[in-house]
């Protein structure tokens, strides 16, 4: 460490200095070591070195200046692209919430004419709002109408979602008919469209991982053929060569004219009587030392079809019974996307398990208050006192009497007026007050005056200088 240098005392003037005193005179010990410093640029280097003198003038505020800028305003004209290929489709298009898959917010939307739509609740306003994904979700639930815009993307690493290789995903998504005000600017975010990919990434991960759960029997008509107590039941249904085949099913999992059963506030043994024609989706079990019991039930619909739920037909797969659909050619299967949907019908199968091992395999129905069904006449006076009514469902049949399969991912022509246009962007011009010190008008007030360097960062944009940027890139 360094000491400072020290002072000789101070001596009394000496003779010729015509009776003043001189000014002191101080010995400083010579230094060892002497460091040379590297010479540094001030600002003031560049100044008269004649003018000594120094003044404050005057210290206030600088004047108000005023400048016009030009901003370019996001309008639907304008084709908004990102880093996968393809652009925003700025068309509001309608669906509605199928399902939901994860709890953290990834889903599926199903417009009529356009098929299945990727979404997250990320990318869900309600109202003006990005709400958190819990609150959004309980805005949504399955079979809610929103309005959206999304964007298609085609390759081969979609080829397990549609023979196009093809998939939508919304970009933004909305309830009712009124655009959400900074919905545009949004979804040009760099940091938005990263998350948009995110949720696209962890959806083919699902999808290759075959996490969703395949639906065997869809849409297939039986009847319900008894109750093993108050909560479980058994349906018929006969497949292509006349076999009975027994089917496991849970009244939480019935849906009655669109309604789930236990928003009738009575007995599944009352409301759904044994003879009932349903419609049922199952996936294929096997449980041990219970007699023909090959299926459990994933959903149970009696009167018209829901909106939700219903399953996702992919290619490929082991392939599903489903007789009411016009299924294309080859291997399709169909898939509820939930993924914890396998969980919750585990649990059940798991409380017939335990009735099984009690009973000993054998099937023993309790019709204790149960309900019959045993005309036509009966079961039409059923339907009209549940609120139902003979009219046919109509829409998605084809000329052969089949549904035509809306819940797939296929490829639409976009029209081109949708993503392009010929309209010049919309250019507002807006004068903006402000103070600075770097102005003209400021420098009679003090104002500072920049170097002819740092201007040239200013008009780049503070990009660095050519010099400063070959420097950095040496370090690396």
């Amino acid at each position: 460490m360094k000491m400072p240098p020290r002072k000789s005392p101070q001596k009394k003037a000496q003779n010729g200095t015509n009776g003043k005193v001189a000014a002191p005179v101080v010995e400083v010990e010579e230094m060892e070591e002497v460091e040379e410093m590297e010479e540094v640029e001030l600002s003031s280097d560049e100044e008269d070195p004649d003018d000594d003198d120094v003044a404050l003038i005057v210290l206030k505020r600088p004047p108000i200046t005023e400048r016009v800028i030009e901003e370019v305003e996001i309008t639907d004209d304008i084709e908004i692209t990102g880093t996968g290929g393809g652009g925003v489709s700025l068309k509001e298009k309608t669906g509605f919430v199928k399902e939901y898959i994860e709890t953290e917010g990834l889903g599926m939307l199903l417009c009529k004419d356009y098929g299945l739509v990727l979404f997250h609740l990320e990318n869900a306003w309600v109202g003006n709002t990005l709400l958190d994904t819990a609150r959004t979700k309980s805005k949504l639930p399955p079979g809610t109408e929103v309005t959206f815009y999304d964007r298609t993307f085609k390759g081969e690493e979609y080829k397990d979602l549609s023979e196009d290789k093809v998939i939508h995903q919304a970009v933004a998504v909305w309830l009712g008919d009124t655009r959400p005000d900074n919905v545009l600017k949004k979804i040009a975010d760099e940091e938005y469209k990263r998350k948009l990919e995110e949720h696209r990434a962890t959806f083919i991960l699902y999808l290759r991982g075959e996490v969703f759960l395949r639906a065997a029997l869809v849409r297939v008509k039986g009847e319900i053929a008894g109750y093993l107590n108050d909560t479980m039941g058994i349906i018929e249904y006969k497949d292509e060569k006349d076999k009975k085949i027994n089917i496991l099913f849970h009244t939480e999992d019935v849906k009655i004219f669109k309604k789930d059963l236990r928003e009738m506030g009575k007995p599944a043994k009352t409301v759904l009587p044994v003879g009932c024609l349903v419609s049922v989706d199952a996936r294929r079990v096997h449980v041990v030392g219970a007699k023909n019991i090959e299926y459990q039930a994933i959903v149970v619909i009696a009167g018209l079809w829901p909106k939700t739920p219903h399953p996702t037909l992919l290619p490929g797969g082991p392939g599903s019974v489903a007789p009411c659909y016009e299924i294309p050619k080859g291997p399709h299967t169909f898939y509820y996307m939930e993924l914890a949907l396998e969980g919750k019908l585990t649990r059940k199968l798991n409380l017939f398990k335990e009735l099984s091992t009690k009973t000993r395999g054998q099937l023993n129905f309790d019709w204790h208050n149960c309900q019959y069904i045993q005309s036509k006449e009966q079961f039409i006076e059923w339907k009209q006192r549940l609120g139902g009514n003979m009219v046919k469902q109509g829409g998605g049949f084809s000329k052969g009497g089949k549904r035509e399969v809306l819940d797939v991912f296929k490829s639409t022509v976009a029209e081109e007026e949708d993503i392009k246009s010929d309209k010049a962007p919309k250019v507002q011009q807006k004068t903006v007050q402000e103070r600075t010190w770097y102005t003209p008008e400021a420098w009679e007030h003090g104002g500072l005056r920049l170097k002819e360097e740092v201007k040239d960062e200013m008009e780049e944009g503070l990009n660095p200088t050519p010099a400063k940027k070959i420097k950095r890139e040496g370090k690396k």
